[in-house]
């Protein structure tokens, strides 16, 4: 199965906006919590996967505010649900992690050395840079095959390009909505691939043209401007971009 990076990062963002950051860590087998160890992550209709991958399942809408192992452990179950092999590797030197996706299959490996905190940052990270690069992750698309590395803070590759470095400052934005539950904090093109077609009708098409339009702007100030970024990732941002859209929509009937 091929990586779905919009999928993941969605159902990541949205489990995480349930789970508070310090969230109680419970090592499996503790007592006195009543279920709370076996309070995974909701349902998506995956059970057979984390039969085998040892995640327990519960029906959605469940309290996740207590976890076995925290946001970090709550994130890797949420990607092994969608098929994602998660590990962990001690002899990672100069790398916190790296992700390999293809036809085959989708993997992260990070390092044995993180904190729980780090790994949460890494495979954050990773979906960003992979939100990014989706374009070429299509099945029919040329390029099939995706990786990316993490390096520890001073191993980068010296010789980096300014479009590495533009794309690794998106790339953080991206994660950091991810971390907050809001990935609405990003433009919607910077994570949306599907695109809706216009509806028949001179004013409907005027109204997506517009739309189009926006949301291209949007993803233009992103990729280029830091203050913009920090702008967008703002709730109030946020709330009256879906405010201005939703006006358009129905002004126009698109």
């Amino acid at each position: 199965m091929m990586l779905e990076p919009e999928r993941a990062a969605r159902l990541v963002a949205e489990r995480l906006a349930r789970v508070p950051a310090g969230a109680p860590r419970l090592s499996p087998g503790t007592s006195g919590t009543a279920s709370a160890p076996e309070m995974a992550v909701a349902s998506t209709g995956t059970g057979a996967s984390n039969a085998a991958s040892g995640a327990p399942a519960v029906a959605p809408g469940s309290d996740l505010r207590v976890l076995p192992g925290g946001r970090d452990w709550l994130v890797r179950r949420t990607l092994e649900e969608l098929g994602i092999h998660c590990d962990s590797d001690a002899q990672l030197q100069d790398l916190k992690g790296f992700m390999i996706a293809s036809h085959r299959g989708a993997e992260i490996v990070v390092s044995d050395r993180l904190d729980a905190d780090e790994r949460l940052a890494v495979y954050a990270h990773l979906l960003a840079h992979a939100l990014i690069e989706q374009g070429d992750l299509l099945p029919e698309g040329q390029g099939s095959f995706f990786s990316r590395l993490e390096y520890v803070e001073g191993r980068e590759p010296a010789d980096r390009s300014d479009a590495d470095r533009r794309a690794e400052m998106v790339a953080d934005a991206l994660a950091n909505a991810i971390l907050r539950g809001r990935l609405d904090g990003a433009p919607a093109y910077a994570y949306r691939v599907s695109r809706e077609p216009a509806r028949a009708g001179l004013r409907p098409r005027l109204g997506h043209f517009f739309l189009e339009l926006c949301h291209r702007t949007s993803l233009a100030l992103f990729w280029h401007s830091h203050k913009y970024q920090k702008l967008r990732g703002r709730p109030e941002m946020s709330a009256l971009v879906r405010r201005l859209e939703g006006l358009v929509r129905v002004a126009y009937a698109c």
